[in-house]
């Protein structure tokens, strides 16, 4: 199926994905001619309001609604339109896909986090995300509860501006698993790693000399990737010298390395971890199934990932977060529920619950586009999964969602009081200075004074990021001296 829509110059930001979420399997284009279904949206602008009309053609012959906008910004009338169509899309297909309403962004508690600093009660922000987004109640209230709770973590004022956080990249995985995007180079058909992490250190040291003299304070340090722990013992005594040297301090207040793979935990390494400041580990089980591990091709079991767990335990991690993914091929609300009750049978202080997106990259995608769109996800899955967390003393703390998520849900983070994983805050939502080191990192300049950010990539390739260093530390350097 083909989707033609035609929108009046100005207004077409967003529009396309309305229509996605009603037909997930169509091809939505821009000004042809040709198309099952056309959509044409249109906005006139008057003295003092705004005419909206939203027209069907072709298999909804016909269909049209329409409405006299008031809204006092362009950005109003966008909102409207998108209300429009969501509303007219959602009366001839008698379907209603999205419990986000006309929100398909990644990150729905910012809109929340900006009525917060209107001063909105939890009443009118409520209603608002109701009836002007048409976010679903249950959403709603869970927006703004994520939101009412990480909101002591950010900055307060300009003042704290020169506080960031701090993420380095090792884009290596011991092999790629079927759902994952992330170009992870497999360390058996990549052998620059020495190369990658001598020009890691480099940079590190660069840009960590420019923090030092500049008085700037990591509060966050997160080394993700890939699989960090694909590194050796020796590889991580080298990469660890510039962190200690630059960027940790007392003043760090979390300090996450994000083991992920159950079958890349090594005692002596994690030990090593923790003697060098390192205070919070994830272990990434995604499901305690071992046929669905094997279908998803990640190389470990339910058993390993127990032993990876009591590993960092005993090497003296005292706040684990664990991921599961809901929505994984053959695994109903059943299997996902039994997942659940296992890691909490093991107690970590964090448990992260993600939905199954379909990403482009991936080899399931290649192989069924439409995977996401068969899964059993839905509201029986979440709810019983957020029920039996909050039972347990987990409170939710952090929340993004993703395009072609199953089931259009979150990805959302649980823990327990005084676990919170707070570098996630600040990645969410965008209110502090993240500086993005090694490969595949982004790198997010916040300006204070008016919310603004300024974003710059590093390359996932490894060979494409050595050979574009001295660039990327100039770009780093230079922004980092703009800092007020």
């Amino acid at each position: 199926m083909q989707i033609n829509i035609n929108v009046s110059p100005g207004y077409d930001n967003r529009v396309h994905e309305i229509f996605r979420l009603f037909f997930p399997r169509a091809k939505v284009v821009c000004g042809q001619e040709d198309g099952d279904l056309h959509g044409n949206l249109t906005v006139k602008e008057c003295p003092d309001f705004w005419e909206l009309q939203a027209v069907l053609t072709g298999c909804f012959e016909g269909r049209r609604q329409g409405v006299v906008c008031s809204g006092e910004s362009k950005a109003e009338v966008k909102r409207e339109l998108l209300r429009l169509t969501y509303l007219l899309l959602e009366q001839v297909t008698s379907y209603t896909p999205n419990p986000y309403g006309i929100l398909t962004g990644v990150r729905p508690t910012k809109l929340v986090h900006g009525f917060l600093d209107r001063g909105w009660s939890w009443a009118r922000i409520e209603e608002e995300l109701l009836d002007k987004y048409l976010v679903r109640p249950e959403k709603a209230d869970l927006l703004i509860d994520v939101a009412l709770r990480d909101r002591p973590y950010l900055l307060k004022s300009p003042d704290t501006g020169r506080n960031i956080g701090v993420y380095i990249g090792i884009p290596y995985c011991p092999s790629r698993c079927h759902y994952c995007s992330f170009p992870g180079y497999s360390l058996g058909h990549h052998p620059g790693v020495a190369q990658f992490l001598e020009g890691l250190i480099y940079e590190l040291n660069r840009v960590g000399q420019e923090l030092q003299d500049a008085g700037i304070t990591v509060e966050y340090i997160y080394i993700g990737g890939g699989t960090p722990t694909v590194l050796t013992l020796d590889e991580w005594r080298q990469l660890l010298v510039p962190v200690r040297r630059f960027y940790l301090s007392q003043a760090t207040r979390e300090f996450t390395v994000e083991a992920g793979r159950p079958d890349t935990f090594n005692y002596e390494i994690l030990c090593f971890l923790v003697e060098n400041g390192a205070n919070r580990i994830c272990v990434n089980p995604q499901t305690m199934n071992d046929s669905t591990l094997e279908m998803i091709g990640r190389p470990h079991t339910r058993a390993m990932t127990i032993e990876a767990f009591q590993k960092a335990r005993q090497a003296g991690f005292r706040n684990i977060n664990m991921d599961l993914i809901a929505g994984l091929p053959g695994e109903g609300p059943e299997e996902f529920e039994n997942s659940l009750k296992e890691l909490l049978q093991l107690a970590p202080e964090g448990i992260t619950i993600h939905h199954l997106a379909r990403k482009r990259g991936s080899a399931w995608n290649e192989q069924d586009p439409f995977i996401t769109e068969r899964q059993p996800v839905g509201e029986a899955i979440v709810g019983n999964a957020y029920q039996h967390l909050i039972a347990a003393g987990y409170l939710p703390y952090y929340l993004y969602r993703q395009k072609r998520i199953a089931g259009n849900q979150e990805n959302i983070g649980f823990a327990l009081p005084g676990f919170f994983g707070e570098y996630n805050i600040q990645v969410i939502e965008e209110r502090q200075t993240i500086i993005g080191l090694g490969g595949g990192s982004a790198t997010k300049f916040v300006d204070y004074n008016d919310g603004s950010i300024s974003t710059h990539h590093h390359p996932q390739d490894p060979a494409t990021y050595l050979s574009n260093l001295e660039s990327l530390i100039k770009g780093q350097v230079d922004k980092l001296r703009g800092l007020p």
